[in-house]
């Protein structure tokens, strides 16, 4: 059986950061593939400070079953101190694509 499909949204200080964490995930198989945005504007809030910061936007794709495992170490590599980590199950997907990535996640190196 296939696993869903699941998207983890994050944000990095860097692109080179980014890259590097993705890859580590890739790597040890907690994610099928992950697409860097271009540089966006943050604008927040943070220890009563407004900031506004250039930010690396990365959408991770996982399965359901690696959404913990790839959240927790997502969290370990991440440079921030609070990071953005959001995700959400896909509601549909095309089931090859679906079959792609859950192949990819179940993959041994």
């Amino acid at each position: 059986m296939t696993d869903k499909p699941v998207l983890i949204y994050t944000v990095f200080g860097s692109g080179t950061e980014a890259k590097q964490v993705a890859k580590t995930l890739i790597e040890e198989r907690l994610i099928a593939c992950a697409n860097h945005f271009a540089p966006a504007l943050s604008q927040y809030v943070w220890d009563g400070k407004f900031c506004e910061d250039q930010e690396y936007p990365v959408l991770l794709k996982t399965t359901e079953s690696q959404t913990k495992p790839a959240m927790a170490r997502l969290k370990t590599l991440h440079s921030y101190d609070t990071p953005a980590i959001l995700c959400w199950t896909t509601d549909d997907s095309d089931p090859d694509y679906a079959k792609w990535l859950s192949g990819q996640i179940a993959k041994q190196v």
